[in-house]
Order: structure tokens, then C-alpha cells, then sequence
């Protein structure tokens, strides 16, 4: 383990997308739980988990859902965390080897759009928690939560861990209280099930697919916060701690979120929130939802600035950050009332539908092509415009973009719908489409042109003496 310096959590980290090498490896794999577990805890994971309700799938049906899609959702984040260690790169990075280092661009630049939208999305729920419990003025609060938030991104890995240790620790004692109470006070009248055979299916269906998109969302993130880990941090440790973080996280309130939504209570979880608390414990949870928000602001603007220097941004990690938080920022102030929130939630699940198909090629690229990292180029090819991995690299492309395409029937948004989606009632399988067809494609197409994937020198030869 390094004693050096730039390793402490108030040092500004001074990375940005280059590889980590072994020297510079720190940390322990168990807190992939905290900086996994501390992003969820704000309102927008209570608010999905509610949603079925009103459309009459009953709580034991919601809950189910929820628990099945987290399943699901954080395995998938949790295959992409353990790529840190062995390849030592942010997550979006890692697709010059699937992409090519300008094929690469595409998802890079739609990860950046999802990022700063995210963003939005927290510093709005976050500062009307905070706004509301103080009665204070909204923009005031955004500004606050904003500029914090950026505070904490431009210093970096470290400090984002420190923070979501600290988070973490609050938040779980708070759950345990609300979760405590919201028991002793008990569900409402919604929590039986209105619907039954074909009906409920497809409600449970859509509120399945509604949390794996939500919690599979995070994949992209997944290595920025992994990859200082030495590279010889056993990989069950990382996905069991990054898996536990993840699943309990939006299990815990998603599941809170479908409880008080069956008290029926008119305004939303907030008002069903201080119809199930007292009064001191509902202000110190406003306040803990309305804090956490900020390590969820603050790693969208993070790994936005992987992503943004990784399609070429001409800027320094910490410039980035800020650009970002500033546009973020105006929108939330400007544009934050309840119909743009809803459209601009719809808009970013409209964005995430590339995830699942280059979560696929990422995965097959990494896990099949690659043998688990063993056969990747040396580190500087990932940094090389002209090198190994130059121009656009067509297996991957094609498989990314057709997997979209053949996706569209099956989506389901409030900006489109698409004719299976429809006739599903909302229920959208386009993730699962697009995730199947992409890899597919992918490791079909990369058998016969084996020389665009395999490395002649393999990155294990580079660094000897370190278990592949």
C-alpha cells in the first residue's frame, strides 16, 4: 500500500483519464460498497420505486420488481468495476478497444449528455429537499448544492471515496430509523393488488424494466472509481463489495419509495413522508436525502469529465468539471419546475438506451475477447490517437449501433413509444433487445477479423510478476 501523499482525500487529484500505475494503486476493495451505496440515496430511486403502484400492482408486486431488476442491474455494474484494477483506466476509455479510439466518440459523447442531465436531475430533487425543510428559497440552494458538488468533483477520486464513506454511514442509520417506523405505521389501502393475469404481468414487467435501466444506468461509472485499486485486489472482493453497495442501495429505497406511495397521500413521497414520521426525524431525513444528493452530483460531474476528455475536450480534468456544473447548474435554477423535470427524466431515459448495447460490447469485449484483460494492448495504446487502437474499429461500431436499432420496437418512453412497447402496455424490453443483440454480434463479428481485437503484446507481458 502507498504512503504517498496525493493519496489523502483533501489533495486535488491531478489524473485525468491517463493510466494508473502500480505505483499510484491505493485503497481498499470494500469501499466500492460506500461509493456505490451513497450515490442512490437521494429521491429519485424513491420515486421509481413507487411508480406501479398507482397503476394497481400492489407492494408485494412492486417489490418483487424492484428487488429482481436491482439484481440484475447492479451485476451488471459490478462486472464493469472490476476492469479498474487490471487495466487501471475510467470506464469510457476502456471502449477504444471495442470502438477504436475515434469509434469511441459516439458513446463517449452520449455518456457526457447523460452525465451533466443527471446532474440536473440531483441538484433539483436535492435542493428542494433542502429548500423546503429550511423554507428557504430555491435558487439559493441549487447554487449551494451545485457549487459544493463541483468542490468535490475537481478534487477527485479520493475525495469522493472520503465523502461517500461519510454519507454511507449517516444514511444507513437514518433508512434504519425511517424503515423502523414506516413499519410500525404500515402501508396504505394501495398495497393490495388491483389487477390480476395479464394485466398485472405487464405492470409488474414495466416496473422491472424501469428499475434495471435505472440501476444498470451506473455500469458506465463503474471503473472510474475502481481503477486505483492495486491491481492484485482480489476481483470477488470487488464485485461483491461493488454489488452489495449498489443492490442494497436502491433496493432499500426503491422499496421505502413503494411504501409510502401506498399511503395515497396527494403531493408524493415528500407529503407521505411527514404523514409517517415525526417531525424531528422527517427533518433530519429531508436533510439526509437533501446532503446525499451531493456525492450523487458530484460523481455525474466526474465521470462526465472522463467521458467529456475522452471524445477530445481540450481541457483539463478540473476545467471540465466545472463547465459542466455550470451548465447543469443553469438548468436546475431556470428550468427546474415539475413539467421540466418530467419531460428531462424522459429525455435522459431516451439518452440511456446506448448503455445496454455497449455495456454488452464492453463486457464481451473485456470478458470473452480479451480473457478478463489478460490480452489487451499496453496502457499507452489507450492513450495512442494513431496507435493500435486509431480510426473507428467496425465490429464494435456496428454491433453498437445496430443493437439501437433493432431495440426501437420494443422502447418505451414518454418522448416515443415504440409499436411493442406499446402494445406491452409501457413495458420496455428494448434493454434486453439491444444488450442480446449487440454482444452477439459483437463476438460473432470479432471472430473473423481477430487481428482489429487481439493485442500482439499482451498487457500482462508489460507489467511482470502481477496474477492474471
Amino acid at each position: 500500500m502507498s504512503t504517498n501523499p496525493s493519496h489523502n482525500a483533501l489533495a486535488v487529484e491531478r489524473r485525468g483519464i491517463e493510466y494508473v500505475d502500480e505505483q499510484q494503486r491505493h485503497g481498499n476493495p470494500i469501499n466500492q460498497f460506500s461509493i456505490r451505496f451513497s450515490p442512490v440515496i437521494y429521491l429519485a430511486a424513491i420515486v421509481l420505486g413507487g411508480v406501479a403502484i398507482p397503476m394497481g400492482l400492489g407492494l408485494a408486486g412492486s417489490i418483487t420488481a424492484i428487488v429482481l431488476g436491482n439484481l440484475l442491474g447492479a451485476a451488471c455494474t459490478s462486472a464493469c468495476a472490476v476492469m479498474g484494477p487490471r487495466l487501471g483506466l475510467p470506464q469510457i476509455p476502456m471502449g477504444r478497444s471495442a470502438f477504436g479510439y475515434r469509434g469511441n466518440y459516439l458513446p463517449a459523447v452520449l455518456s457526457s449528455l447523460l452525465y451533466i442531465g443527471y446532474f440536473t436531475v440531483g441538484t433539483i430533487l436535492g435542493s428542494k429537499s433542502l429548500a423546503d425543510l429550511f423554507k428557504l428559497p430555491y435558487i439559493p440552494v441549487a447554487v449551494g448544492v451545485a457549487v459544493i458538488s463541483v468542490l468535490i468533483a475537481i478534487f477527485g477520486y479520493n475525495l469522493l471515496h472520503a465523502f461517500g464513506r461519510w454519507v454511507t454511514r449517516v444514511s444507513i442509520v437514518v433508512l434504519i430509523v425511517v424503515s423502523i417506523l414506516l413499519a410500525i405505521h404500515g402501508p396504505g389501502a394501495a398495497a393490495a393488488a388491483l389487477l390480476s393475469g395479464t394485466e398485472y404481468w405487464l405492470v409488474w414487467l414495466l416496473e422491472f424494466t424501469i428499475v434495471f435501466s435505472y440501476t444498470m444506468s451506473w455500469a458506465p461509472y463503474a471503473s472510474d472509481y475502481s481503477r486505483y485499486l492495486p491491481r492484485a485486489t482480489s476481483r470477488r472482493k470487488i464485485f461483491g463489495y461493488s454489488f452489495a453497495g449498489l443492490f442494497l442501495s436502491t433496493t432499500w429505497m426503491m422499496a421505502l419509495g413503494a411504501v409510502l406511495t401506498t399511503l395515497g397521500v396527494h403531493g408524493g413521497v415528500l407529503e407521505a413522508f411527514s404523514v409517517a414520521l415525526p417531525t424531528p426525524i422527517l427533518m433530519i431525513t429531508l436533510f439526509t436525502l437533501g446532503i446525499a444528493a451531493i456525492p450523487h452530483n458530484a460523481v455525474n460531474l466526474y465521470s462526465g469529465a472522463m467521458a467529456s476528455l475522452t471524445w477530445g475536450l481540450p481541457l483539463k480534468r478540473g476545467a471540465t468539471v466545472v463547465i459542466s456544473g455550470a451548465i447543469g447548474a443553469v438548468l436546475a435554477i431556470f428550468l427546474g419546475g415539475p413539467n421540466f423535470q418530467s419531460n428531462f427524466n424522459a429525455f435522459l431515459f431516451l439518452v440511456a438506451y446506448y448503455v445496454t448495447p455497449w455495456l454488452a460490447i464492453i463486457c464481451a469485449d473485456f470478458y470473452w475477447i480479451h480473457r478478463g484483460g489478460r490480452d489487451y494492448p499496453p496502457a499507452p495504446a489507450f492513450e495512442q490517437p494513431d496507435g493500435p487502437l486509431a480510426g473507428v474499429k467496425w465490429p464494435g461500431m456496428a454491433a453498437f449501433l445496430v443493437g439501437i436499432l433493432v431495440s426501437v420496437p420494443f422502447m418505451a418512453t414518454d418522448l416515443f413509444t415504440g409499436p411493442i412497447g406499446r402494445a406491452l402496455n409501457g413495458a420496455d424490453l428494448s434493454y434486453f433487445v439491444s444488450f442480446l443483440v449487440a454482444g452477439g454480434i459483437y463476438i460473432v463479428m470479432s471472430r473473423f477479423a481477430p487481428s482489429a481485437n487481439r493485442a500482439s503484446t499482451p498487457a500482462q507481458e508489460v507489467e511482470p510478476g502481477l496474477p492474471t
